[in-house]
């Protein structure tokens, strides 16, 4: 019902799904889904490669889509819209007495949808059973969860909501090759790879000839740029308003010397944020994949399993 009162919720799916026990039947991309749909999109348990893990991203997605729709100004300015959510809350959810929710609710407008942030703790084994060998469980490093929120609450008071939810994949990275060195950008390309950037297109640079290595980028504090940047040695990131938001073109030229290029360059040394940090050390087949940090800031949501 809230779903429907704020006009649907958009999220995206990496691959499309078909799990009748909970209803959820999908395509793959990005939509927009109807209170019914949105119900069966959080139930789906089964078929998913974390379980239960991915089911709690599916719910902060959705939270995240629904708190994007009202932070964003699309509610809170539309009475009519104000008064089908505040008809849907009541009847939905069990309040407080005394609580006035619509006053909550206005309250959010004085907020920046980047700093609504959703996060799961880090996991060492999503399929454990309990001492007694009766009960499914969880199983977590108390002190790798506490260092964790930590680091999490550290970073969001200084204001890095946003640097926390980044993840590479969230970058297609572009290569272009600037030189006579063959096979330079597809090398480039594979070391973005493994680091988790979202591959793009590999070729030769058909632009303006460059001074030096660099990565462009829409602006220069993109944070996918920066974090390329650093992960090819330090690169400069230059603007360039004709690069797609989200992506970046990664230009080599003769002085690069950095990951890729087989003349010893090395993987920069950098400081991991605690809150991305959830599985380094030690880990056995067991240990899932840490789940993504969601926030409310953005029009387009991120794809989920």
């Amino acid at each position: 019902m809230i779903a429907d009162a704020l006009g649907g919720v958009d999220v995206c799916l990496k691959e499309p799904v078909y799990e009748p026990l909970s209803g959820a039947d999908f395509p793959a991309g990005r939509q927009k889904l109807n209170g019914p749909q949105a119900l069966s999109f959080v139930r789906q348990r089964h078929d998913l490669p974390r379980g239960d893990l991915d089911r709690v991203v599916r719910q902060q997605a959705v939270m995240a889509a629904l708190a994007h729709r009202v932070i964003s100004g699309q509610t809170l300015s539309s009475p009519a819209t104000l008064k089908r959510l505040e008809q849907a809350v009541q009847r939905s959810v069990v309040l407080s007495s005394g609580w006035d929710i619509m006053d909550f609710v206005r309250q959010l407008q004085k907020l920046a949808g980047g700093n609504v942030a959703f996060a799961t703790i880090p996991v060492l084994d999503g399929a454990g059973w309990s001492d007694d060998g009766m009960q499914s469980v969880v199983r977590v490093d108390p002190r790798q969860v506490q260092d964790w929120v930590v680091g999490l609450l550290h970073e969001q008071d200084q204001g890095k909501t946003d640097e926390l939810a980044y993840t590479p994949a969230k970058t297609t990275a572009n290569v272009v090759n600037d030189t006579d060195i063959n096979g330079l950008a597809a090398a480039v390309s594979k070391v973005l790879s493994s680091k988790g950037f979202t591959t793009g297109s590999v070729g030769n640079n058909d632009g303006d000839h460059v001074p030096g290595s660099q990565v462009r980028a829409a602006k220069a504090d993109d944070l996918g740029a920066q974090q390329v940047a650093k992960e090819l040695g330090g690169l400069p990131v230059v603007a360039d308003a004709s690069i797609a938001p989200g992506s970046v073109r990664v230009v080599l030229a003769n002085d690069y010397s950095g990951p890729g290029s087989g003349l010893g360059g090395s993987d920069p040394n950098g400081v991991v944020s605690p809150a991305r940090a959830f599985n380094l050390g030690s880990a056995d087949d067991t240990t899932p994949p840490p789940s993504p940090i969601l926030t409310a800031g953005s029009d387009a949501p991120e794809c989920i399993n």
